[in-house]
């Protein structure tokens, strides 16, 4: 006999029952849906990216054309491109030979100081300037040397204006030395540095800078081979030098004149092409200090032209040695038995010492040079800081002067159409990064859900597709590639802007990428 059904109801199951997972098994898709496949590089989606890609040209644009102006390119926005200029000059340093004549650097050293002023092994305080019989004995070295062995210039880096430490018999010394370079047709061009002073300082009621009087304005002045010049160079914001003032506009007795730059003025006797001479990019100096210096209050200068960096004289110059000249120089034929090294260093005593002893000291050593008599002593304390480093004011006078001829009258800046297709390139580089960040991050959500979201490489792949990262290694690359360019247009006389505007673009892209997304 069967069981009544009803009087025993079936028993209850655990959580769901039979029926609800019968509907819920009819409404459960048979395969679950395929995680989105990531963006593939387009075409459109490139073109998508060009409101973004135009905001962080237009930002870097903003940049690059601010930074021509002097002023803002010494500021903190420049900072990136004077550090690629600085990493160039210190790659080339030393090894840049070309076809510019080579210095010699006749150095009032301590040792010079020290055996004329007081005697050795004293404690007597060494004289505060380079005694004027030295540079007399110097002087007539230079100029009793054969025509054929003469120097190209002399820039005498000394102002002889100042208080003389040996007396007026020395002075009158000098006196006649100069008169006699003056009327001597076989003389180079001799040029010597004078340094201005504030009106005041004199007490003078003018605004202007003026030149006090000397014991040698007479001569220089009647000399149709001796020039008064000033060696003031220009630093930045970190008292870094990197230029040098083409001219001063000084109040003399006679009235409101330029003092043009011992740099500028040597480069017009050691250039050797008219040509190169009448297109050099800093001869316009010459005419606009004419003009500008006829107002009786013109300000200085407080930009100049930049100084091509290219061979070093630090404070351990003791044991240094710079490269040999190049074989294509044009007075490496007449100057066979001359130092075959771009520059020489000599200490002024020793060459004073053999002269006056009537010794037979070789002239060999001034055939065609740039020859500068300056001081590394310590008692006149002329160091500057470069972008190489320390440096004597005497050096930084060669590179200036010796960087002209290399560059050919003066560096001048590359083409302002060349530099924004370099920032248009770099902010293609950088759309093109915004699309493989936004890969990345579709990418991200997928490794969530998976089991090799803790695999190395992929951990990786997300670092590295990072809008920061890549946008940092866009602008660190363009900061090296900037580098190379320098290397490479240094040699032609060009730099320009690349570090600046490519950084201002990487972060504006960076500040859009996060506000997107």
């Amino acid at each position: 006999m069967s069981e009544d059904p009803t009087q025993h109801p079936p028993k209850k199951t655990r959580g769901f029952s039979l029926a609800r997972l019968v509907r819920e098994r009819r409404h459960r898709p048979e395969h679950p849906p395929a995680p989105p496949k990531p963006r593939r590089f387009s075409l459109a989606q490139l073109t998508a990216e060009r409101r973004r890609a135009g905001i962080s040209f237009a930002a870097g644009l903003i940049v690059l054309l601010l930074i021509q102006i002097p002023a803002v390119e010494q500021s903190f926005l420049g900072a990136p491109d004077r550090q690629m200029m600085d990493t160039a000059f210190k790659l080339r340093a030393d090894l840049i030979r070309g076809t510019a004549d080579p210095i010699l650097f006749m150095d009032i050293d301590d040792r010079t100081i020290s055996q004329l002023g007081t005697k050795p092994g004293s404690f007597a305080l060494p004289p505060a300037t380079t005694p004027r019989a030295l540079m007399a004995d110097l002087l007539e070295f230079i100029r009793t040397a054969p025509p054929a062995q003469a120097p190209r210039v002399v820039i005498l880096d000394v102002d002889i204006a100042q208080p003389a430490p040996d007396g007026a018999e020395a002075i009158a010394q000098l006196q006649k030395e100069l008169a006699a370079w003056a009327t001597t047709p076989s003389a180079p061009p001799l040029i010597i540095s004078r340094q201005p002073y504030p009106g005041a300082a004199l007490g003078m009621d003018t605004p202007a800078q003026v030149l006090p009087a000397s014991p040698y304005d007479a001569t220089v002045q009647a000399a149709p081979n001796i020039y008064w010049a000033t060696p003031r160079v220009l630093g930045d914001q970190f008292g870094v030098i990197r230029e040098f003032a083409p001219y001063d506009c000084v109040l003399t007795s006679t009235g409101m004149k330029p003092l043009y730059s011992a740099a500028l003025i040597a480069y017009q006797f050691i250039e050797r092409d008219p040509k190169v001479l009448d297109q050099a990019a800093a001869k316009h100096w010459m005419t606009e200090g004419a003009a500008q210096c006829q107002n009786q209050t013109a300000p200085q200068l407080r930009h100049g032209e930049r100084i091509d960096y290219h061979f070093s004289l630090d404070l351990g110059f003791a044991n240094r040695a710079w490269p040999s000249l190049d074989p294509a120089w044009p007075g490496a034929k007449a100057c066979s038995d001359s130092d075959s090294a771009i520059v020489m260093r000599l200490s002024a005593i020793d060459i004073s010492s053999a002269f006056k002893a009537g010794g037979d000291v070789s002239r060999g050593i001034l055939c065609q040079h740039v020859v500068i008599i300056g001081g590394t002593n310590t008692s006149g304390g002329d160091f500057v800081q470069t972008p190489l480093n320390e440096m004597n004011g005497s050096a930084v006078l060669a590179n200036a002067v010796r960087g002209l001829q290399l560059t050919h009258g003066g560096l001048r800046p590359i083409p302002l159409i060349v530099q924004i297709l370099l920032l248009a390139a770099a902010s293609l580089a950088m759309s093109a990064s915004a699309l493989a960040s936004n890969r990345a991050r579709t990418r991200t959500r997928q490794l969530r859900r998976s089991s090799e979201k803790h695999k190395l490489r992929h951990r990786l792949e997300i670092i590295f597709l990072n809008p920061v990262i890549l946008n940092g290694i866009i602008a660190l690359t363009a900061h090296g590639v900037g580098i190379l360019l320098l290397l490479v247009s240094l040699n032609f006389g060009l730099w320009g802007f690349v570090s600046a505007p490519v950084f201002a673009a990487a972060i504006t892209e960076t500040v859009q990428e996060f506000a997107d997304g």
